[in-house]
């Protein structure tokens, strides 16, 4: 038998199930990201209420804001980004893997794997995402880093199009493409202000990569 909506007794038929309550929700009843309006994939509305004024008050124990909205409005403007360069806070270098063949001279081939710098980015900190593993909606935290030139360009309309997951190492960064995660919504006010203090706590730069065969 199909799950019902346990929300305020609605009975609606669910979509999902909370992965904070337990209560089955349906679509009226599903928790959205305040930053972009998707919706969670295992977060009732009442839940992501409770998550949201949560992660308010850790804003205000963060770091020192202007006045709410102004950080997040800062970065998605990419004013954020202009910033950091008019200060020289050197950003990391978005590294990608590019696969080529080589013919040898004597007959047989070689691949060769080069690393190419396609773009550059601010590691903000790890923050929360959430994604689906197996069916079930997981999250875990994830180094951040604030994107030098998003997909479209600045102005953004919700700072998740301006960060991306990333790894890093000692050539720079390479971003995580698997796809299916989003950025939780306690995680946009903390990321915003982490950019800020990157103005007062530069990094080192680090090298770019380099060609390797295989």
């Amino acid at each position: 038998m199909a799950a019902e909506c346990g929300i305020d007794d609605c009975g609606v038929l669910a979509i999902g199930r909370c992965r904070d309550c337990g209560s089955a929700f349906c679509m009226s009843h599903q928790g959205r990201n305040p930053a972009t309006g998707d919706g969670y994939a295992a977060l009732c509305e009442p839940c992501a209420a409770r998550r949201h004024a949560a992660a308010a008050g850790a804003a205000r124990n963060v770091g020192p804001v202007q006045r709410p909205g102004d950080e997040p409005r800062w970065v998605m403007s990419g004013q954020a980004v202009r910033d950091l360069v008019a200060k020289g806070v050197p950003g990391r270098p978005v590294i990608e893997q590019r696969r080529r063949t080589v013919k040898l001279r004597f007959g047989g081939e070689r691949v060769e794997i080069d690393e190419i710098e396609v773009g550059t980015l601010w590691v903000a900190g790890r923050f929360e995402w959430t994604q689906p593993v197996d069916g079930v909606a997981e999250t875990r935290e994830w180094n951040t880093g604030l994107l030098a030139e998003p997909r479209g360009g600045y102005p953004v309309a919700s700072l998740r199009q301006a960060v991306a997951r990333c790894r890093v190492n000692e050539h720079g960064v390479t971003l995580v493409r698997d796809g299916g995660a989003e950025l939780e919504a306690r995680a946009v006010p903390l990321i915003a202000q982490a950019v800020r203090r990157l103005l007062d706590r530069p990094e080192k730069p680090s090298g770019a990569g380099r060609a390797h065969a295989s």
